[in-house]
């Protein structure tokens, strides 16, 4: 299942002192002005995982295009996006001009509301205004990751019935019309290519063809059509990413897009207080659409685009350059940033805030980034595509003790509980498979009803994480249900094996999975990043971890790489590291 951040950034297999416990309670209630932030269902025996948090900003009615509409009034004239890679800055007011005559001309095309319509591309700034222009016409936005290649493509297009793709013509080595071409000869869905760079193609518009089209009278009644949607309409296809098996599409409706966007803003009180935030993360991943963009029409944000793709520098330049208040990430671009600070040592007293998403972020990474940006806050996220994007995240202000220690708190107007393998509550600081019910669940998976009652049930979302819910609300995950490696009887969960394996000092990352073993049944099996200038052997790091650990939890197999395979959005790929191990017979083939 795919993620925002399968993750809480923080080790939770080490006990929280009694402490900490106190100052992560008192901080929940001061944290919301002592209004009552969380109830219990009295038919829950006392003691159970399970929580309900009402807020105490209420949930809306309102479409996505009626959200754009409102910033645009409130914040005519202040910068909405700065895409510094291509030199383009543009207001509130002018986007949303710009999106409604995309609008019109998509409908001028033929296009009808409904209809879905993919984006594929990188983080240029027409993702962002062609993503406006969808919703306020009504059509469904379908977010393709931009690495695909063309059977990836032929999917997304078969699998939902795309109608038409808005992409750039290329994008290094993505020949994008090529491929938009191969497909629409063999599936008839696909209607119309248009094409956001300037290049003429034959069979294909340009985007800026499309916003000529709309006559005066027809862009005004984009304006007029934003009663006529529907809140609970779809406006949102989110691949899953794909790392196991093929992608399933959650839909996605108005409503959990704000809402979510509104409860995430909301939680971070004054940090997003007219922020200008540095995104980094892909516009196609749940992380860049709803943190990322989203919340932008909630807080009058400037969203500053530094680059097409993640460039460590490009991200400290644009840091610098642009007074970041905020940054998005995942831990991998985390990884890489706070290295290209320690080699620049750019002027960062702008940037007051981290978040990360997108996987598991260890303690001494967030320590890291700390120190490196002097930032007073790290906000860890969680959640999922199937969850709209946001289901925990960190309260800023926390002390950095509770910080660095995986606590992360249920958002508003959500509830969740922690089940056993039979679908029973286990009792609170147990793991389990966390569950979760709220206005942000998904409507379904596309063409896919077996799935979807599986992974729905009366509502409640499987999330298949295995988490570990508090009675004070607070939680973290600790892996996910499949990924728990079985050695002879012993579960070992490879999230505990790699926060260790990252405590060592010249070990940057590691991921951590089960391979085959005769007598054992699985072993483990440690792929490790070593940091700059660094040269580790395996009898080094086990030799370091005698004694330390259980002897059972020491890797039997340990390799240094150089990059690890990951989707686009950050998500380490476990399954292609496993692949090439195999392939290259350094561990046993499973049998």
């Amino acid at each position: 299942m795919f993620f925002l951040a399968r993750q809480v950034g923080r080790c939770c297999f080490t006990q929280r002192s009694a402490a900490a416990k106190v100052k992560l309670r008192i901080h929940a209630r001061s944290c919301h002005n002592g209004a009552a932030v969380e109830t219990v269902d009295k038919s829950v025996p006392d003691g159970l995982s399970y929580k309900f948090m009402p807020g105490t900003i209420p949930l809306v009615d309102m479409t996505v295009g009626q959200l754009i509409e409102n910033a645009a009034k409130q914040w005519p004239d202040r910068e909405i996006f700065v895409s510094v890679h291509q030199g383009i800055r543009m207001t509130y007011k002018q986007a949303l001009a710009r999106a409604d005559r995309i609008a019109a001309g998509l409908l001028k095309l033929g296009l009808k509301p409904g209809d879905r319509v993919g984006l594929w591309g990188p983080n240029d700034l027409e993702w962002a205004i062609v993503f406006m222009g969808l919703v306020r016409a009504g059509f469904v936005a379908v977010a393709i990751n931009p690495v695909y290649r063309q059977g990836e493509i032929d999917y997304v297009v078969t699998k939902v019935g795309v109608t038409a793709i808005v992409a750039p013509a290329k994008f290094k080595t993505q020949d994008y019309f090529s491929m938009l071409e191969n497909t629409r000869t063999k599936y008839q869905s696909l209607k119309h290519i248009i094409l956001w760079n300037s290049d003429s193609r034959t069979g294909a518009y340009r985007l800026t063809d499309v916003e000529s089209l709309g006559n005066k009278i027809e862009i005004e009644a984009i304006g007029q059509m934003q009663g006529e949607i529907s809140p609970n309409n779809a406006c949102n296809i989110q691949f899953t990413s794909g790392t196991t098996g093929e992608p399933k599409a959650p839909v996605l409706s108005h409503r959990s897009f704000v809402n979510n966007a509104i409860q995430s803003v909301g939680r971070y009180g004054d940090l997003m207080n007219n922020p200008r935030i540095c995104l980094n993360v892909p516009f196609f991943h749940a992380f860049g659409i709803v943190k990322g963009l989203m919340t932008t029409f909630c807080s009058g944000a400037t969203l500053v685009i530094e680059s097409p793709i993640f460039n460590p520098k490009a991200t400290i330049n644009a840091i610098a350059k642009e007074k970041c208040t905020g940054a998005y990430g995942t831990p991998t671009m985390w990884i890489n940033a706070t290295n290209a600070q320690k080699n620049t040592n750019a002027p960062m007293e702008s940037l007051q805030w981290a978040a990360s998403g997108g996987a598991h972020a260890s303690p001494d990474l967030i320590k890291n980034v700390i120190r490196t940006f002097s930032v007073e806050n790290f906000m860890t996220l969680y959640g999922l595509s199937e969850l709209t994007a946001i289901a925990f995240s960190t309260i800023p202000g926390e002390p950095e003790e509770l910080m660095c220690t995986s606590s992360i708190w249920l958002q508003h107007h959500l509830e969740a509980k922690v089940v056993d393998k039979n679908g029973s509550l286990v009792p609170f600081g147990t793991p389990g498979e966390l569950i979760v019910k709220g206005y942000s669940t998904m409507m379904e998976y596309w063409g896919d009803p077996e799935t979807t009652s599986k992974t729905l049930d009366e509502g409640w979302l499987k999330t298949g994480d295995k988490f570990i819910l508090h009675k004070d609300g607070y939680g973290c995950t600790v892996g996910r249900i499949k990924d728990m490696v079985i050695r002879g009887g012993e579960n070992i969960n490879p999230r505990e094996i790699e926060n260790f394996l990252e405590s060592h000092p010249d070990i940057q990352e590691a991921h951590v999975f089960g391979v085959y073993d005769e007598l054992y049944g699985e072993e483990l099996c440690a792929c490790i990043k070593a940091s700059d200038g660094v040269t580790l052997s395996a009898d080094q790091v086990r030799s370091s971890a005698k004694g330390k650990i259980s002897y059972f939890k020491i890797p039997k197999y340990i390799f240094p790489v150089n990059e690890f395979p990951k989707t686009s959005s950050g998500k380490i790929q476990k399954f292609k590291l496993r692949e090439e191990m195999e392939r290259k017979k350094l561990v046993p083939q499973r049998k």
